[in-house]
């Protein structure tokens, strides 16, 4: 009975062991810019869009958020900046907001 409680507790330690030079190699891996281990902050993308697949709520999110950005990024339909009339070779430039009366 003692024998095996000694077995036990030497394969826990050995465990430990061999998890805490496991980390250590990996924190150095990650130094030399092999592997992302602890010192990463937040999820891989691939993690994320998995979290993002399973949670209704986060696809919400992302699919509001990809609406926004296109809002942002797409803009009514405004009249060019200047016009070029090729038969006449005539080129109008349209004066913006910022150019003033003095520019």
């Amino acid at each position: 009975m003692t024998s095996t409680v000694w077995q036990i507790a030497g394969g826990a330690v050995a465990l430990g062991v061999a998890v805490f030079l496991a980390d250590r190699l990996l924190l150095w891996m990650e130094r030399r810019g092999w592997v992302y281990w602890r010192k990463r902050k937040g999820l891989s993308s691939i993690g994320m869009d998995f979290a993002q697949e399973i949670t209704p709520g986060a696809r919400a999110v992302k699919h509001a958020m990809e609406q926004e950005r296109v809002r942002k990024n797409v803009r009514p339909a405004d009249e060019p900046p200047f016009r070029i009339d090729l038969d006449e070779g005539v080129v109008r430039v349209r004066r913006t907001d910022h150019d003033g009366p003095g520019r």
